[in-house]
């Protein structure tokens, strides 16, 4: 039988006078040279095959894993399953998501680890592991999240004396784009003027009102007083994504923050004054699929997003990412350009705080710096003369 190649770690019975020995050969990652190791017994040797596998074929890191194995504690895996188990107040599509996070990006090596080992590096190598597998920044990022997350548990437990996710730089986030790049008025119109007649009420509503997708379907007739001045829509609640087997269904908004008013241009209400009144006199909601049915996501995009979208020059291969979270992007720049101010918008859009409006948007404002200066050079210019002897 042909040996296996020794970049793929595998082990081989050596026959001796007195008993047989069992070789584990593999190739070094980083010089790739052929290393080999011999061992008295095949577990140990199988064990060791394992550990190397397990670790890209580096036996540094696989001897880290093996005196970390010795450590008392719950692994990493473990700590992430008991932060999940402790959660209170969070939907069932949150826990869904994380528990899907476990599985997908901590089953590598650093979910073996154990907690009391975990050092700096190790996350380190962990980002460079999820960078390997072609993960977006803010994917890193969130999941680091869960997991610094979980290694405070284990802090306030007393298995760990710090947080060793503390002070690792994340690798650089797209400013906008993760979810949705910027587009101007006209890419928008190239999109909507392709569009079913029915649905385009809808994404005028959103680009008019800057409201996230799950808080616009979930809008009733009462939810708006169009016959106000200005015009003004009340955003209560939204439409939540359930756990395992379960349906969606109508919770609270993304934060508290999220419960607001938001004035409405007259075009806007002019726009959307039909879909309102139809939903006042049958009780359904103002905004539905074209036969009736409700609007979700899925059946947004299949129907109403997609082929338009497409056709405008925005489909599959194209540079600029354009998703229906564009239109709130689209919402932001156009505020802004009308001289609202970041913390308007902030209170406008619903953020839990005007630092995330900032992060998202101050991109949208090149201006500022002149404007800055322009205050400084005036504020300067009314300073008395300084005299130095």
């Amino acid at each position: 039988m042909n040996a296996r190649p020794y970049h793929v770690a595998s082990v081989h019975e050596r026959p001796r006078k007195n008993g047989s020995s069992w070789q584990l050969k593999w190739r070094d990652p980083v010089t790739r040279k052929a290393e080999s190791e011999t061992f008295a017994s095949k577990d140990e040797a199988e064990l060791w095959q394992r550990l190397l596998d397990a670790n890209g074929q580096s036996f540094q890191a696989a001897e880290k894993m093996y005196a970390n194995a010795k450590l008392e504690g719950p692994t990493v895996t473990e700590a992430i399953e008991q932060h999940i188990n402790q959660l209170v107040d969070v939907t069932p599509y949150t826990i869904k998501r994380y528990r899907g996070a476990l599985r997908s990006h901590f089953n590598g090596p650093l979910g073996e680890l154990k907690v009391s080992g975990l050092a700096h590096a190790d996350i380190v190598d962990w980002i460079r592991w999820m960078q390997g597998r072609g993960k977006a920044p803010k994917t890193i990022a969130d999941k680091h999240g869960l997991l610094s997350a979980a290694m405070l548990t284990q802090v306030r437990a007393g298995t760990i004396p710090r947080n060793p996710c503390d002070g690792v730089r994340m690798p650089k986030k797209r400013r906008v784009g993760d979810d949705g790049d910027d587009i101007t008025m006209d890419d928008y119109r190239a999109i909507r003027d392709r569009m079913d007649k029915h649905f385009r009420p809808f994404v005028d509503f959103l680009v008019g009102s800057g409201c996230r997708f799950s808080e616009a379907t979930v809008l009733t007739g009462p939810d708006f007083d169009l016959d106000g001045k200005p015009p003004i829509v009340y955003i209560t609640k939204a439409h939540k994504l359930g756990g395992e087997g379960e349906a969606r269904y109508v919770g609270d908004p993304k934060s508290a923050k999220s419960r607001r008013r938001v004035s409405l241009a007259p075009s806007t209400a002019e726009a959307i004054a039909p879909l309102v009144a139809k939903a006042l006199a049958d009780g359904g909601p103002v905004f539905r699929m074209k036969k009736g049915g409700p609007m979700t996501h899925q059946s947004f995009y299949n129907r109403a997003w997609k082929e338009p979208r497409a056709a405008a020059g925005f489909g599959p291969g194209s540079q600029t990412h354009v998703t229906v979270h564009s239109l709130r992007h689209l919402h932001a720049a156009i505020m802004l350009a009308s001289g609202l101010s970041m913390y308007e918008l902030s209170t406008r859009l619903g953020h839990n705080g005007i630092q995330v409006t900032v992060d998202r948007y101050a991109h949208l404002l090149p201006d500022a710096h002149w404007r800055g200066a322009e205050h400084a050079a005036k504020a300067l210019g009314e300073m008395p003369e300084i005299i130095i002897d």
